[in-house]
């Protein structure tokens, strides 16, 4: 009887625990991701899914032009929620200031239009052009809006808008191919923004009013001037690596890129859930905390996301020959793949660091970093595609090195902020420790080799037993955030 009553109320605690039902619904909208992708990847064929692929880039490119308005907002109201006066005008103000961005997105491209410069001609863009434009307008409000009910822990409106296209698009695969699917994801693209948008309005936790406040539209432009410049900079390494391919290389070889890209990128979306979640918190906790609790905090979090991160990384690098059994057509992607996932998984090194600067108002330097990475990696990729001129699988080398200098600057800059002194050689080791270096060179070692998939059960086993205690404090972790819900509370 004791028992049971223990069992019922842990299951009541997991039941109530928001954070455990956002970052379930979070995993289960990625599976279904997941799932589209492969079906949207048979159905579209290379050819068309490399012209879909131009068309989410066209969108990333808009999404990433926002100025920094939804960052810095996110910085102001996370610390000071409690000034609702304050707030709303923080939000009016930043209304207008999405609106002024939609209408120069507007006539860029109206003069595009009129001044006959067509974007993306081996895509046919302008076919789609006007659906981009006005779906990218509508994100520009719903990153606002999310922003502002994530800080207001109103998690069902933000899952809903981020699960809607997935779920529709479910339905849509059954009935079109070839180019008649692409026209129905461009378009129901849209309708899913649109609805979300209007969801945000009508649950809205502060009023959505928009205010013409100029002293204030200077505070937030110069409060998120430099978040924009660190999180513009660091999005664009990967656009522009995806825009080298697509401009360099044919639209098959893009619709390869773009299938391995997407497939590397949903096994880090579990983890992308929970850092987003607890991101308000962090910084919270950052800024008003001292020094060692900071440290304390930073590498508990450190060690349970990079940890969860790398064995990911490992276990679908051994498995993934499974996968490609099942997609013949792309099974020249495969070697693209393994080498998107290693990277994707090497920025997880650097968690927790960009979050510890902006609450120590080390903005200015963390947007220089970034932007300094995105330099790095233009120039790589230039010589690559240029002068080397590699085969596509082999562009994303150039993002592996502008990550490994952002992870150790991070690193050292965030050592720097809490007036920690190590040396050079002793930061790399922290930044990327040998119990995840060899287990990570191995795996990079057989893919660049070209090793057979049976001999990635080499770096998976490494990791495991260099990491077996990492492994089990991880299990506690879990189970510490199912029965104690405040450990990660926006």
């Amino acid at each position: 009887m004791q028992y049971r009553v223990m069992f019922t109320t842990k299951y009541n605690k997991i039941l109530k625990n928001k954070v455990i039902g956002y970052v379930a619904s979070r995993y289960l909208t990625y599976i279904l991701q997941f799932i589209n992708s492969l079906f949207i990847a048979a159905y579209l064929g290379p050819y068309y899914l490399g012209i879909w692929g131009f068309v989410t880039l066209i969108g990333q490119y808009m999404g990433q032009l926002n100025f920094g308005i939804s960052y810095s907002v996110n910085a102001i109201i996370a610390v000071r929620k409690e000034k609702e006066w304050y707030v709303q005008k923080v939000i009016g103000s930043s209304i207008y200031m999405v609106i002024g961005i939609s209408l120069l997105f507007a006539i860029f491209f109206i003069t595009t239009k009129i001044c006959n410069f067509n974007i993306g001609d081996k895509y046919d863009f302008s076919k789609y052009g006007f659906a981009v434009l006005l779906t990218g307008i509508l994100v520009y409000f719903n990153n606002l809006f999310g922003t502002i009910f994530r800080v207001y822990g109103r998690l069902f409106e933000i899952a809903f808008n981020q699960s809607l296209f997935p779920v529709l698009t479910l339905f849509v695969i059954i009935f079109y191919r070839g180019n008649h699917l692409l026209w129905a994801l461009v378009v129901l693209n849209f309708f899913a923004t649109i609805i979300s948008f209007f969801l945000f309005i009508l649950k809205s936790p502060v009023k959505l009013k928009p205010l013409f406040i100029p002293k204030l539209f200077l505070f937030i432009q110069k409060k998120g001037w430099y978040l924009y410049v660190y999180n513009a900079s660091f999005y664009l390494i990967v656009i522009s690596t995806r825009s080298f391919v697509s401009a360099y290389y044919s639209v098959k070889e893009f619709g390869y890129f773009t299938f391995a890209f997407s497939l590397a990128n949903a096994v880090m979306l579990l983890l992308d859930s929970f850092s987003f979640l607890i991101y308000p918190k962090i910084l919270n906790r950052f800024a008003n905390s001292s020094n060692e609790k900071v440290m304390h905090i930073l590498e508990a979090l450190r060690k349970s996301y990079i940890t969860t991160a790398h064995l990911l990384a490992h276990l679908v690098l051994f498995m993934c020959p499974l996968f490609f059994m099942f997609y013949p057509k792309y099974e020249s992607s495969r070697f693209v793949f393994g080498l998107i996932l290693l990277t994707v998984v090497l920025y997880t090194n650097a968690f927790g660091y960009s979050g510890l600067l902006i609450a120590k108002g080390k903005e200015k330097k963390l947007s220089l970093l970034s932007f300094l990475s995105l330099c790095i990696n233009i120039i790589a990729t230039l010589i690559l595609v240029l002068f080397v001129k590699v085969p596509y699988s082999y562009v994303m080398l150039s993002t592996m090195i502008s990550y490994c200098f952002f992870v150790f600057s991070l690193e050292y800059y965030g050592k720097k902020s809490m007036e920690i002194d190590d040396s050079y050689l002793l930061m790399l080791i922290k930044a990327f420790p040998m119990k995840l270096f060899v287990p990570y060179f191995t795996s990079a070692f057989l893919l660049l080799l070209e090793f057979k998939n049976i001999y990635f059960i080499i770096p998976l086993l490494l990791f495991v037993i260099f990491n077996y205690k990492s492994l089990l404090d991880l299990r506690f972790t879990i189970k510490n955030i199912i029965s104690n819900p405040n450990l990660v509370n926006i």
